[in-house]
């Protein structure tokens, strides 16, 4: 079974030692939470994009316990399914989804968004 936790949690991630760790979010905590909460010999999943140049990775760590890092950055018809199950609330997106703020707040959620350690995805609101 899936199990979606905040990244900030780190004793309840360390607790997890899952076989498979997908990291979503492509943030630098989020890569952190990721390796913390694989099983020693596990796989983590790298989907999250992370920003560009060096980050900070716990290489030792990932080492030691023989973890299987795996990037994944493709996209096919994916896309029509995934707008599908957003629409229609059977994706939950919960876990990932830290702020909504309405489009004409667009300079507040990018000023929220840039904080990664206050936020996870940033949504614009464009109904209203």
């Amino acid at each position: 079974a899936a199990t979606v936790l905040d990244a900030r949690e780190s004793a309840a991630i360390a607790a997890l030692h899952a076989d498979v760790v997908i990291e979503s979010s492509g943030t630098v905590p989020g890569l952190h939470a990721a390796v913390d909460a694989a099983a020693r010999g596990g796989v983590v999943v790298l989907l999250g994009l992370q920003r560009a140049g060096d980050i900070d990775f716990p290489a030792a760590q990932a080492i030691t316990r023989e973890l299987d890092l795996r990037g994944a950055l493709r996209f096919n018809d994916e896309i029509d399914d995934v707008i599908a199950a957003l629409a229609d609330g059977t994706l939950d997106v919960r876990g990932v989804v830290t702020h909504v703020l309405p489009a004409a707040d667009a300079l507040e959620a990018f000023a929220i968004a840039r904080d990664s350690a206050a936020s996870g995805k940033v949504l614009l609101d464009f109904r209203g």
